[in-house]
C-alpha cells in the first residue's frame, strides 16, 4: 500500500513539470517526415499500430523516418535486432524523436507513445477494439474513473483531467471498421464526422492472408508454438479469450476437470490467454488445457485456431472475418452490464454462435464444435452481423488506412 500511495503521489508532484513539458513540445518545429509509433501505453509491440508499423516498414514508396516508441527495453531491443528503428520513450533519442515527429500513431491514447511530447502533432488512433462495451464519453457507470472525468463533479474533472489528460485530447484522425462502429466511435470521443474514418482494422490483414494460406509472418520463438503445432498436428485447438472486468471480480466459473476430460474425449486442446492487465492466477494448466503468457499477440495465433471462445472482448468480432465458430462464455452477463460498463449490442441478437450461460451449455457447445467444425448458426444471421461490424472482410486495411494518413497530413 505504501508503494502505490507513493507512485500516485510521485506522479501528482510532476504533473506541473509535465504539463510544462508538454505546452513546450507544442512549440518546437515538427518533421513532417517522422512518424513515430506506440502501442498499449507503451508497453507492447502489438494491435493495430504494430500491424500498421510492419506495413509502413515494407513499403518502398515511403520517403518517412519510422520510429517506434516504447517503455518497455524488451520490445525496442527486438525492434533493432528486426532492422527498425525503435527508442525508450524517456532516453534522449526517444524524446527528440517524440518532441520532433509530425505524426503519432497509436492504439489507444497518445501516451502509448509519450503523450507530454505530443502537443502540436497531428494524432491519428487506431483504436484497439470493435466496441460492444461503452468506452470514453459514453461509459455510464458512476463509480468508473472515466464516468468522472467526462461527466463527474467539476473537482472530478479536473481531478482526473490532471492524472489523465490523454483523453481529453481529441484525436485528429480515428479508424473504424464500418459505418456502424464509426458513429459509435465519434459519439464516445466527440469528433466531427470526417474525423472517423472506415477503413478496417490493419491487425487483421495478416489474419486474413494466413488464414487463406498465405505464409505466416515471423513467429516469436516458444511463445506461439503450442498452440500452433496443435493445430497442425490435426487436434481441435479451442482459444479461450476472456476480456478484462473492470469490477476485478472472480469471473472463471469453470470445473476444470471435466472440461480437461472433455478435450480428452475430442482429441482437443483448450488455450487460455487472459487480457494483458488481467491479475486472475491461473493454476489448472495441464497437458489439454494450456495458458498462453499474456503479452501474447492474439492477431498471430487467431489463424491457427479451430474455435474461439470469448464474451465481451471485441476480438469476437474480427473473428466473424474468418467465418469460422465463435462460442460465447457469459455466466456474468448481468453482474458484467452492471459492474463494469454497458453493452452496445444485445448479445443474444449479434452472435454469431452459441451463446453459453453455464459450464453445461459450454461443453456441449464445445463438443457440437469438434464434431461439425462449422458454426451452429443461421448462416443469413452470421453474414448480416458481420457486415453490420465489417464494412471490408479483404486484406488492405492497412492501404486504406495509409490513404486516409496520406490526405490528413496534405490538407
Amino acid at each position: 500500500m505504501e508503494g502505490i500511495t507513493g507512485s500516485v503521489v510521485g506522479r501528482a508532484l510532476a504533473r506541473p513539470f509535465l504539463f510544462a513539458l508538454y505546452l513546450l513540445s507544442g512549440v518546437i518545429p515538427r518533421d513532417r517526415d517522422l512518424w513515430v509509433f506506440g502501442s498499449w501505453g507503451g508497453h507492447r509491440y502489438a494491435d493495430n499500430a504494430a500491424a500498421f508499423f510492419a506495413h509502413c516498414s515494407r513499403r518502398s514508396d515511403l520517403d518517412q523516418r519510422l520510429v517506434w516508441i516504447s517503455r518497455d527495453l524488451a520490445v525496442v531491443k527486438r525492434l533493432r535486432a528486426e532492422g527498425h528503428e525503435a527508442h525508450l520513450a524517456w532516453s534522449p533519442r526517444g524524446i527528440w524523436r517524440a518532441v520532433r515527429a509530425e505524426v503519432f500513431l497509436f492504439d489507444c491514447f497518445s501516451k502509448d507513445i509519450n503523450f507530454w511530447l505530443s502537443k502540436g502533432a497531428t494524432k491519428v488512433n487506431l483504436w484497439s477494439g470493435v466496441p460492444l462495451k461503452v468506452f470514453e464519453r459514453d461509459i455510464d457507470v458512476r463509480d468508473n474513473r472515466y464516468y468522472r472525468l467526462f461527466h463527474g463533479k467539476p473537482w472530478e474533472r479536473l481531478l482526473y483531467g490532471a492524472m489523465m489528460p490523454w483523453h481529453l485530447v481529441r484525436p485528429d484522425m480515428l479508424i473504424a471498421t464500418s459505418e456502424t462502429t464509426a458513429a459509435i466511435t465519434r459519439r464516445a470521443f466527440d469528433v466531427d464526422d470526417e474525423a472517423v474514418v472506415v477503413t478496417g482494422f490493419p491487425r487483421n490483414d495478416a489474419m486474413i492472408r494466413v488464414a487463406a494460406g498465405s505464409p505466416p509472418l515471423p513467429l516469436v520463438e516458444g511463445v506461439h508454438s503450442p498452440i500452433i503445432s496443435a493445430y497442425r498436428a490435426g487436434e481441435t485447438t479451442f482459444l479461450y479469450l476472456p476480456t478484462f472486468r473492470d469490477s476485478a471480480k472472480p469471473f472463471l466459473t469453470i470445473d476444470w476437470d471435466r472440461l480437461h476430460a472433455l478435450m480428452e474425449e475430442l482429441n482437443a486442446r483448450f488455450f487460455i490467454k487472459f487480457h494483458p492487465v488481467d491479475a486472475t492466477a491461473f493454476e489448472h494448466e495441464t497437458d489439454r488445457i494450456v495458458q498462453l503468457y499474456q503479452d501474447t499477440d492474439v492477431y498471430d495465433i487467431l489463424p491457427f485456431t479451430t474455435a474461439l471462445i470469448s464474451d465481451y472482448s471485441s476480438v469476437i468480432f474480427d473473428y466473424m472475418l474468418l467465418d469460422r465458430p465463435i462460442v460465447y462464455f457469459v455466466p456474468d452477463l448481468q453482474e458484467f452490464a452492471t459492474s463494469s460498463r454497458s453493452l452496445l449490442f444485445d448479445p443474444s441478437e449479434i452472435a454469431v454462435g452459441p451463446l453459453c450461460t453455464d459450464l453445461d451449455e459450454l461443453l456441449a457447445a464445445l463438443g457440437t464444435v469438434a464434431s461439425d467444425r462449422a458454426a451452429p448458426i443461421d448462416p443469413e444471421h452470421r453474414a448480416s452481423v458481420t457486415v453490420m461490424l465489417h464494412s471490408h472482410s479483404d486484406d488492405k486495411s492497412c492501404d486504406r488506412v495509409m490513404d486516409a494518413l496520406q490526405f490528413l497530413i496534405r490538407r
